[in-house]
This record gives C-alpha cells, structure tokens and sequence, in this order.
C-alpha cells in the first residue's frame, strides 16, 4: 500500500489551488446545525458520504477549518498512484478488490488513530451513490477498526449535499453528527451506520435551510 507522505509546501500549494477551485465551481459552502466538541485528546475518525468527484476536496476544506489534527484519507490505491500529490496532503491507499490490502490499509488506520494528533477520514460507503439515497450501502471496515483498536477514538459522520437554486453556482450543504466514542461502537456494531444515516436524513429534510437560497 501507498503511505502518507505529509509535505508543507504541498498543503501551502494546494490550500491556494483549492481556494480558487471552490470559488470558481461553488456559490458557498453552508453548514446545518452545530460543529461537535472534538476531545484533544483523543484521534478522530470522520465518516463523510460520498456523492461526487468533489468528496475529497469538500471534506479537505471542511476538516482544516474544524480541526488542527493532522490530516489523512483513504484513497482507491490507482486513483493514488496517479494523482501522487495527494500522498503529501495525507492520503494513503486502499485496494478494494485485494483482501491483504484491505486489511493492510485498516491496520494502517490503526496505527494512526494510536497518536491522539492524527485525524482519518474514510468513506464507509466506499462507492459514489446517488446523494438522495438514503438506504446507504455500508461497508463494515470501520467496524473492523473498531473492534481492533486498544485505543479509544472519536467517530464522526458528517453529510454533503450540493444543492442547486436559482443562482449560477451550486451550494454544498453540510452537517456533522453525533459524535461517537470507538469503545460504544465496538459494543454495538449498528451504532455507527445508523448514526451515519440519521445524519443524512436530518441534512435532507430540509427544515434548517436557509429560505434566502432560494430567492
């Protein structure tokens, strides 16, 4: 497997890059309901949905204005050997189709949720799926995690939702769950999927939009 790879120069490079991307291809980025308390103490495991070719930057922008921890996100191991850069933001691999990866990559995972410094992010659903399905797939590799560490962690979904109005550009729309302790999670393998889904049915009901979207 590919391993991260930090770099500074990399994330000046990119956080400018991503800066003007965003503008260009997004009207604003708009968050519905309140950020979680994160415990410094403790790594963080974030759970975003995964919608579109955008995921990864959107949940780049997010967490770096969340959180200082240090970033790292699963990538399919080919999209990383071609877009190697990433690997110096904090990316590292996963093969889908190879059981030795999968359990390779989890085991990496692992060792990084050990440094309560670390953040990961990894997309349970390991698929883009249509943004309005909400009867997700799930895969269980999280649990795997879970079951596995000695360390306790935090666990916490967040939604995306890009949703278009009148104007020009789209908006993406974003919400955390709860946030979930890795040795409840370990005690009920259901906690973190319906977490996880019960997010995305709050982001899509629609009541906490701002009505001025629209107009």
């Amino acid at each position: 497997m590919i391993k991260a790879e930090h770099s500074k120069w990399a994330e000046f490079i990119f956080d400018f890059y991503l800066y003007r991307l965003l503008r260009k291809h997004f009207h604003s980025f708009l968050q519905i309901g309140q950020s979680p308390e994160i415990d410094s103490n403790k790594s963080l495991l974030i759970l975003p949905n995964h919608i579109s070719w955008w995921d990864g930057f959107f949940i780049y922008r997010i967490i770096k204005q969340f959180s200082d921890k240090k970033f790292h996100i699963m990538m399919l191991e080919e999209q990383l050997r071609k877009y190697w850069f990433f690997k110096k933001l904090g990316a590292y691999s996963i093969e889908q189709n190879n059981p030795k990866s999968i359990v390779e990559s989890m085991n990496y995972t692992l060792e990084l949720l050990k440094t309560p410094e670390n953040l990961c992010v990894i997309y349970p659903q390991g698929e883009i799926q249509l943004q309005e399905e909400l009867d997700v797939k799930f895969n269980r590799g999280v649990n795997y995690i879970c079951d596995k560490s000695r360390t306790e962690f935090q666990i916490i979904p967040i939604g995306f939702r890009i949703i278009y109005t009148n104007k020009k550009l789209p908006y993406v729309v974003f919400r955390f769950g709860e946030r979930i302790s890795s040795l409840d999670a370990k005690n009920d393998s259901d906690l973190i999927k319906n977490s996880f889904q019960s997010n995305l049915i709050n982001l899509f009901e629609n009541k906490n939009l701002p009505s001025d979207i629209f107009n």
